[in-house]
């Protein structure tokens, strides 16, 4: 099974009305799976330019699957809502540049940690089922354990000196 796919990541400028000290922001605002990634670098296409916002596309990225964190995209396979984490770094006055995509809350937790700008997007369905392959053969769910409870009221005799 192939550990990497490609995927384009949308950064869209967000307009705000109600602030007299900042126009508005950078955010990701979607990702498209498939496409090219690696070799060329990460390179930023416009796509859509207008009065109330701008929109770049971001090629050149990819997912890449490792099985340490195997756990992690269960988890967010069986969450209500898959995410894609985008992590992304930003100069002043620019659009975010995303530099890369995962599937894991465990790597994504990391660079929030380290300050850094973590967006996330839907997972879209080809991916879902790429990770979802992922998971079925290279990770197992523990399962879980019963915890023995103590017998207390022997607990409490043994303190009391009495049997």
């Amino acid at each position: 099974m192939e550990k990497t796919f490609p995927v384009s990541i949308i950064v869209g400028f967000q307009s705000t009305c109600d602030s007299r000290w900042e126009s508005g922001y950078w955010k990701v605002t979607g990702l498209v799976a498939g496409g090219s990634a690696g070799g060329e670098g990460i390179h930023r296409q416009p796509l859509h330019a207008a009065t109330e916002g701008t929109q770049y596309l971001w090629t050149g990225l990819s997912v890449e699957l490792h099985r340490d964190d195997a756990e992690s995209y269960y988890f967010n396979i069986v969450s209500d809502t898959p995410r894609v984490f985008v992590i992304c770094s930003q100069k002043e006055s620019e659009p975010l540049k995303p530099f890369i995509a995962t599937l894991s809350y465990d790597e994504a937790a990391s660079y929030m940690e380290a300050d850094e700008v973590v967006e996330s997007v839907a997972m879209p369905a080809e991916l879902y089922r790429w990770v979802e392959q992922y998971v079925l053969e290279n990770y197992l769910p523990e399962k879980r354990k019963k915890r023995k409870r103590d017998n207390w009221k022997e607990a409490d005799s043994d303190r009391s000196g009495r049997r």
